[in-house]
């Protein structure tokens, strides 16, 4: 299986997790802009979470998030918040790691938002 696959099937584990156990709403999936991608975007009471998708074995996945990832989140979180009217709304980044087959770590506030 390829990565693409895998990173998808953990998405969904994430999804499931956002939806079912925090009760947020997702607005969005892969959010792509030139230099950076968001794995999910959701609303939970009235906050914007941007959330950061991990499969690991192992690892504890924070060491995938170094300064150069955080800046191109942070920028493709701006975008985000710009285009969809948002930039009034408390935004975080968070990151979810998903331990095969489907236990989910998640951090909230994985790093603060830098406009």
């Amino acid at each position: 299986m390829n990565t693409r696959a895998l990173g998808r099937i953990g998405e969904d584990v994430v999804e499931r997790y956002l939806v079912e156990t925090m009760h947020a709403r997702i607005l969005d999936r892969n959010f792509t802009v030139r230099g950076g991608e968001i794995d999910l975007i959701a609303e939970l009471d009235e906050k914007i979470l941007f959330v950061e998708v991990k499969l690991r074995r192992g690892s504890s996945g924070l060491d995938s998030i170094n300064y150069a990832k955080m800046k191109h989140l942070s920028r493709a979180a701006m975008i985000y918040l710009q285009r969809h009217h948002l930039t009034d709304r408390i935004a975080r980044f968070d990151l979810a790691i998903v331990h095969p087959p489907s236990t989910v770590d998640y951090l909230e506030r994985a790093f603060d938002y830098t406009p």
